[in-house]
């Protein structure tokens, strides 16, 4: 079943209402009517239960029947990556957000040849839909937050561990092992072509952990997924 983002200051009393794009979402695409249960979360980690009790194109409201299981993980993971595409760039955000990311943030590296520093506030509005839409399916009650661009080095030199998908670094159970007991974690995942060694060189100085994702070649996007669950489902 599909939930809807219900703000928190409209879940109250026992009671929900959800208006606007989301209301008309239930009605129109959903045809949700009087009497059906829907699941809704307010994107601050709360889900719920709630009986549909008047539904029109102004607005839909309810009860809240029961509150529901809103599992997050421990390890606030930060994806630090470098986009190749904005398809590429718009699948990691909708594919991490289901993995378990808590934020993303872009940089801009040496072969960085997809650069969204450009008009930022004009372009987030759209990047936060798509991870409303992969809680929405996903069933996570917490949104991901998404920051502004920064440079590679600034982001690493800003401390915190740090973690790099690359080719040769230690598998996942043994990067995992290294990591037990840190709660926040900056995983960096490269462009295509990865990251410069001049770049990585700095990591190492820096005492960043390498994790190797197998033995073929993925791209920037499926890198970004594939090493945020290896990290999450291991360090939970």
């Amino acid at each position: 079943m599909p939930q809807y983002l219900i703000p928190a200051g409209n879940i109250r009393g026992g009671e929900f209402f959800a208006g606007g794009e989301e209301a008309s979402h239930i009605v129109r695409v959903a045809r949700v009517r009087i009497g059906d249960e829907i699941e809704l979360f307010d994107g601050q980690g709360s889900r719920y239960l709630g009986v549909v009790k008047a539904a029109g194109h102004d607005g839909v409201s309810g009860a809240i029947k029961e509150k529901l299981p809103s599992p997050e993980y421990r390890t606030k993971l930060t994806l630090c990556f470098s986009m190749t595409a904005r398809q590429a760039l718009e699948s990691a955000l909708e594919r991490c957000t289901a993995a378990g990311a808590a934020v993303f943030q872009p940089l801009k590296s040496a072969r960085t040849q997809f650069d969204i520093s450009g008009g930022w506030e004009r372009k987030l509005p759209r990047f936060e839909q798509l991870t409303v839409a992969a809680c929405k399916q996903c069933g996570r009650g917490r949104l991901p937050e998404i920051r502004g661009p920064e440079r590679f080095d600034e982001l690493l030199l800003s401390g915190g561990t740090a973690v790099f998908a690359a080719v040769g670094g230690m598998s996942p159970d043994a990067a995992a092992a290294a990591l037990a007991g840190k709660t926040g974690i900056k995983l960096f995942v490269g462009p295509e072509g990865g990251f410069t060694a001049e770049e990585l060189a700095l990591a190492r100085s820096k005492g960043a952990l390498f994790m190797d994702l197998g033995l073929h070649v993925l791209r920037a996007e499926d890198a970004c997924f594939a090493a945020a669950l290896a990290l999450l489902t291991r360090l939970g």
